[in-house]
């Protein structure tokens, strides 16, 4: 049975439940479970996992990150993903004549790409596929392990964001989300939406006033 409630508050240490399975952040032993962070715990049934609240993005494979080109290379460029760990994305990612093409045609340093991860190794090497340049708009970062509310259950918050505020919105599982709008009214609208989920993302009930706050201030 579970020691704590789901969407309650753990630290280091504290007892989480005996004869359960948590799937992540946490330590076993003998019947008993403990959490190896501060976090929130999620309880569905018999299994339970404890979801940090904060800290750094770690990569991970199949994610979707923006990343900013901080250096054209001769064989690609070097991104940063907003982590600990900087990558290099290959040259043949936009053309098969690497050597000889100018690569900064492609990406030059300061642009803004959609990327995929693959390949995280042990020590978080890992290659960048499928870039896609971000033109104009601009890039708000929030906390990482936030990212997952920003965009909900099968993407259901995401498309409230969009078609609420009529932005063009990529969102980061690095922390990145990239907006674009030609009204600066409804883009405002989105950071200010994307910060009250930001803060109040251990909450019941967010969807529900998240959408209440669109509809209040759309008519506006």
């Amino acid at each position: 049975m579970f020691n704590v409630k789901d969407r309650e508050s753990v630290i280091p240490g504290q007892l989480v439940g005996e004869n359960v399975y948590c799937t992540e952040n946490c330590l076993s032993e003998d019947d008993k479970v403990y959490s190896s962070i501060q976090g929130m715990v999620r309880v569905n049934g018999n299994r339970g996992t404890v979801i940090a609240l904060s800290g750094a993005y770690t990569p991970k494979r199949d994610d979707v990150v923006i990343g900013l080109v901080v250096e054209v290379l001769e064989c690609g460029w070097l991104v940063d993903i907003n982590s600990p760990y900087m990558s290099v994305m290959m040259g043949e990612e936009a053309t098969k004549n690497v050597m000889e093409d100018d690569l900064s045609r492609y990406y030059g340093i300061g642009d803004r790409i959609s990327v995929k991860i693959i390949r995280v190794n042990e020590v978080y090497n890992f290659d960048l596929i499928r870039p896609r340049k971000l033109n104009d708009g601009f890039i708000i970062n929030v906390n990482p392990k936030r990212i997952p509310r920003v965009v909900g259950k099968r993407r259901s918050m995401l498309e409230i964001l969009r078609k609420k505020t009529g932005c063009n919105i990529v969102v980061g599982q690095n922390g990145r989300i990239w907006i674009k709008s030609d009204k600066p009214d409804n883009a405002e609208l989105a950071v200010k939406a994307i910060k009250k989920i930001e803060r109040e993302a251990q909450t019941s009930g967010l969807t529900n006033r998240i959408e209440s706050m669109l509809d209040n201030e759309w008519r506006k």
